[in-house]
Parts: C-alpha cells; sequence; structure tokens
C-alpha cells in the first residue's frame, strides 16, 4: 500500500510494533488537514508516513519518529529514498524511533540533522497503583497537588475543540512576557478539529472561579498518553501551583482509561541552568519516570547540489531551542 487513506490494520499494526502517535492514521490526516500532501508505505517489517514540505526551497519529504520497523531498517529507508526521487524533492528527514536504525542510516549515508521533533523524552510509567505513583512524586510538585483545593484550583478536561481557546489565549499571554512563541493558532485549531472528535486529544484546563491559571494539551494513541503542548498564565500560574495539579491529573485519567505510560516529550541530558530546556525538563523529571532516547532527526540527500545548498543556508540560521510537533 502506498498512498490513499491508510487501511483499518494500519495503527493495529503500528501499536504491536511500539509505534509512534506521529505515524498514526489520524496524525495523517491532521497533516492533511494543514494543507500537506501525504505519502506512506508498508512493508509485513515496516510502515511509514510522511508529508510533503514543498515551499520554493528546500522541498522535502519529513517523517516524524518514523519509519517503524520491527526488523531491520534498510528496506524502510530504501523505500524513502525512492519515493522522495520518484517525486524530484531535495531531502528526506527521518526519525526513526529505534536505536537499532543507527547500522541502517549509516549505510543510507544519511546526515545527522538538528532535532525536529526531540531525541529524549521522559517516560513515566502509570500502570502502578494511585499512591506507588504519589510516591513518585518530589516533594514540592506533591505539596502544590496536595493544596490546589484549598486555593481554590479545580482541573477539567474537555474534548470540545473551541477550548482550545483557552489553551492559545494563555499560550499568547506568555509569549508576551517570555517572548517563546509556540505554534500559530491556525495549527492548533486544526489538530483539535480533527483529534477531539475522535477522542485521540484533550485540553486540559486549571481554573480558579475567575480565571484560567494553566492549561495543556495532550494526544491519546493506545496505551499511551503524550504531553504535547502546554501554557500558563505568566502572573498566576507558578505563584498558584497550577502545572502540577494539572499534569497529576492528566496521568490520573489516563490511568483510569487503562492507559499504561505517560509521554512528557522532550527533554535534555544537559544540567547546565540555561539551556533552554532546563526548567521544564525539571519539571517533568519531578513527576518519577525514566528516560527513552530515540535514533534522532537524520537527514537523506537525494539532489544532493542543492541539498549542499540547503545545508549551508541552514547553519547560518540561529539554533531553535524548544520541542516541536509538525
Amino acid at each position: 500500500m502506498r498512498d490513499g487513506e491508510p487501511d483499518a490494520g494500519w495503527d493495529e499494526w503500528l501499536l504491536q510494533a511500539g509505534g509512534h502517535f506521529l505515524q498514526s492514521a489520524l496524525w495523517q490526516r491532521v497533516q492533511q488537514a494543514l494543507g500537506y500532501e501525504v505519502l506512506r508505505a508498508r512493508s509485513p517489517s515496516w510502515r511509514w508516513a510522511g508529508s510533503i514540505r514543498s515551499g520554493r526551497f528546500p522541498q522535502y519529504l519529513y517523517v516524524p519518529y518514523g519509519p517503524t520497523a520491527t526488523g531491520t531498517y534498510a528496506e524502510a529507508l530504501h523505500s524513502v529514498i525512492a519515493r522522495t526521487r520518484a517525486r524530484a524533492l531535495d531531502f528526506a528527514r527521518v526519525e526513526p524511533a529505534g536505536l537499532d536504525a543507527l547500522p541502517a542510516l549509516s549505510s543510507a549515508r544519511a546526515r545527522s540533522a538538528r532535532s525536529v521533533q526531540p531525541r529524549r523524552t521522559w517516560v513515566l510509567d502509570i500502570g502502578a497503583d494511585e499512591q506507588t505513583l504519589r510516591h513518585g512524586l518530589e516533594a514540592g510538585h506533591r505539596s502544590r497537588i496536595n493544596a490546589a483545593p484549598r486555593r481554590g484550583i479545580r482541573v477539567r478536561c474537555s474534548r470540545d475543540p473551541t477550548d482550545v481557546g483557552i489553551f492559545l489565549d494563555l499560550q499568547r499571554r506568555s509569549a508576551a512576557r517570555t517572548g517563546f512563541v509556540g505554534m500559530p493558532d491556525g495549527y492548533h485549531r486544526t489538530v483539535a478539529s480533527v483529534l477531539m472528535p475522535a477522542g485521540a486529544a484533550a485540553v486540559y484546563v486549571a481554573e480558579t472561579e475567575t480565571s484560567a491559571l494553566a492549561a495543556s494539551v495532550c494526544y491519546d494513541f493506545g496505551r499511551t498518553r503524550y504531553y504535547a503542548h502546554s501554557a500558563s498564565d505568566p502572573e498566576q500560574g507558578r505563584r498558584m501551583g497550577a502545572g502540577p495539579p494539572l499534569i497529576w491529573q492528566m496521568v490520573l485519567d489516563a490511568r483510569a482509561r487503562g492507559q499504561t505510560l505517560f509521554d512528557f516529550w522532550g527533554v535534555t541530558l544537559d544540567d547546565d541552568p540555561l539551556h533552554p530546556w532546563a526548567g521544564f525538563t525539571r519539571f517533568k523529571k519531578a513527576f518519577g519516570g525514566r528516560l527513552v532516547e530515540t535514533a534522532g532527526t537524520w537527514e537523506l540527500p537525494v539532489r544532493r547540489v542543492r541539498y549542499r545548498a540547503y545545508s549551508l543556508a541552514r547553519r547560518l540560521r540561529p539554533r531553535q531551542g524548544s520541542a516541536a510537533l509538525a
């Protein structure tokens, strides 16, 4: 199978192989709703889906957290290269989830690239009972979770796409203070309009009777809940300690749904307190959990002259420092 709609067995195979939500049939639908053309291919032992990013320059195929393979990655990467060449694209950008993809990437002469999706994530096993999960919290998080009811903070979950507007308002307010600008409003509204009616996404809001303090967007795929985007009020969010009870409710609800993993998305290994990810890495690790490392982001050049020009231009651009979904 190549293009068209993925068949009903696409996600079933992906889940059994430990594949990522960004390779799912629903995420492919999101990409199409965002205006991208989606390509896909599969065999009994691998599959991949990616979107064509086709500005004037460069033009490339992006396969987020893929291909997924149950054996060698060599055939899957060959398929990606062949489709990229057939569409006259400059290169393919891939992010195989397994470290065992590294030999095949080397054989394919892939070039290591700046991360798009994070190479490292922090995962909490949530199959344990609530008391065990609470015991794994650092003291500061546990204190803020316990204090939330006394401070008048309640956390609610919504699968109404219009409620993503609460998150967007908080993101704008936070950007005005910190200077960090996340994905555009239209992106989030499109994602919500596709995923929320399908039960694959939700927005959680920590609020008082008078205002929203923080909001987070999560994705659900099989037994994993993904902590995708978050924003808080720059004045009240931290002062009221809204973040820990917000995430804690997301964890408890995922556990009640029968899910067993909570994926916090990107973290850094760098202990430098000035690292752009240092603050939210500490925040995520304070819930307990373990580090999971992927193969990283790699590029497979096809039109080599254009790819060299692109590589030179990219080296002259400032490095980005935030986790991203695409």
